[in-house]
């Protein structure tokens, strides 16, 4: 699709189809199993298109009634990112990193992106728009009794995981954190007074070797089947009923 003649809603029509190095993408089962949070980053820069591509996938992240809460900050400035640091316990990676994205989102911002939201998803039959008024009262009614931080945070991990997994796809190195002083963030880099800062992803490539896999809990000790204590099994005939 001609990018001039894209809809602004509508899905990236142009994405990276290799990693930053020009290796074919990552299949996702590899993605999963070989990430690893990094340490140290090098300062070798990210191109803008993957980082582009990284950020537009997040968005494409599943949120309840398509409110889309989560919000991003880009830090790429090296004077930004030490103030960031400074912000986030001096963790050294927040430094090193070429990119570092603040995930956040602004208690009560849905508010004012539903209805436009609603009345694009109507023209694209992904909803019904004389229905429309109808939704946002049972969207107000709901989340007028949910804790609101909560909320924010369940939805902008989804996208902010989306990330991770778009990074490591396309050959990137990251590191999720969740160590530092929301206040703190907030007035370095403006943030609304509403706004909950839920984690920080550095991005870039690792400097030195990944850590081992340290080990992950079987699905017997993780997973039930249709009831508490009842563990999975891979094999069908093997628990109880």
């Amino acid at each position: 699709m001609n990018a001039v003649l894209q809809d602004k809603y509508d899905q990236p029509a142009e994405l990276p189809q290799v990693q930053v190095n020009g290796k074919p993408l990552k299949p996702i089962t590899r993605t999963l199993l070989e990430r690893r949070a990094t340490s140290h980053f090098s300062d070798k820069p990210v191109p803008r298109e993957y980082v582009t591509a990284i950020l537009e996938l997040g968005l494409q992240a599943p949120s309840g009634y398509n409110l889309q809460p989560w919000r991003f900050i880009v830090v790429q400035d090296a004077e930004n990112r030490k103030r960031l640091q400074k912000a986030a316990m001096d963790q050294a990676k927040v430094g090193e990193a070429p990119v570092v994205i603040i995930a956040y989102a602004v208690k009560d911002a849905w508010k004012s992106q539903m209805h436009k939201i609603f009345v694009e998803g109507a023209k694209r039959g992904a909803g019904d728009e004389e229905k429309i008024p109808e939704q946002e009262k049972t969207v107000n009614d709901f989340l007028g009794n949910f804790p609101a931080a909560t909320w924010l945070n369940r939805h902008t991990m989804i996208a902010f995981t989306t990330m991770v997994i778009a990074a490591e796809s396309y050959g990137l190195d990251t590191a999720p954190m969740e160590g530092f002083d929301p206040a703190e963030v907030k007035e370095e880099f403006n943030l609304p007074a509403q706004a909950e800062v839920v984690a920080l992803l550095a991005i870039g490539y690792a400097a030195t070797p990944d850590k081992p896999y340290p080990g992950r809990l079987p699905l017997e000790e993780t997973v039930c089947e249709e009831r508490y204590g009842n563990p999975w099994h891979s094999e069908q005939g093997t628990q109880e009923r």
